[in-house]
């Protein structure tokens, strides 16, 4: 059925160089695509996996699956992950699968790193289109175009100036600090109906924001500070 549908299919494969001092994910991916379609509705399947060749390291995976920026499905598991989403048809709709991988040896975490993949489902186009490089830019222009609007009304909500930060991943957080790494992986746990948490990163280095905006409405902006060394919550 996959014949029918214009997806743009892009793995978050990425190998890394092995520390010899500690153990480290060295393959990770996720991706997301249509598993099977109607004129009546598709669904939609999120996988992701991760790799490590250290016996004692255990490896895990945390997906969701967000329509738009829109928290619809979620699934993780040891090792690999993976789940469908169905959902009625109609205007064009981006789905997108965000997953943290993370690895720990012992009690000890060793790792984490971030993947990501998109697909944009047209039912007014029902044969297989490889989409151009230009215009796979375009959907993820389009995708960080909405991110930035939730950014803004969020801010705009909570009185928080947004000035002088920029976006990042929890991955990029994990390189940071590992033990802020942990808090914000607490903070950005979501449920249906969520909003994509967001994690911006001030330019100095030395302070972030997690917004967040609920299936409620409810919009929220948690500070973290860098002092004497140390990341606190402000």
């Amino acid at each position: 059925m996959r014949n029918k549908i214009a997806i743009p299919l892009v793995l978050g494969l990425t190998l890394l160089v092995a520390n010899s001092a500690s153990a480290k994910i060295t393959e990770y991916e996720s991706y997301v695509t249509i598993k099977s379609s109607t004129k009546e509705d598709y669904t939609i399947k999120f996988y992701a996996t991760t790799l490590n060749d250290d016996p004692q390291a255990k490896l895990s995976t945390q997906s969701t699956l967000y329509k738009g920026d829109e928290h619809v499905d979620d699934a993780e598991g040891s090792v690999r992950a993976s789940s469908t989403y169905t959902d009625v048809h109609g205007h064009k709709i981006r789905y997108k699968v965000e997953t943290d991988h993370f690895e720990t040896v012992g009690r000890k975490q060793t790792d984490a790193e971030y993947s990501e993949d998109t697909v944009a489902y047209n039912p007014t186009d029902w044969k297989f289109v490889k989409l151009s490089d230009e215009e796979a830019q375009e959907e993820a222009k389009a995708h960080n175009n909405l991110l930035a609007q939730r950014a803004t009304e969020i801010a705009a909500d909570t009185g928080v100036d947004l000035d002088g930060y920029a976006p990042i991943n929890k991955g990029e957080v994990f390189d940071i600090d590992p033990d802020l790494y942990q808090e914000i992986r607490a903070l950005t746990k979501t449920q249906v109906g969520d909003k994509k948490p967001q994690i911006h990163l001030h330019e100095s280095g030395k302070s972030l924001y997690i917004l967040r905006q609920y299936a409620d409405g409810t919009n929220t902006a948690v500070e973290f500070v860098l002092e004497n060394g140390k990341w606190e919550k402000q």
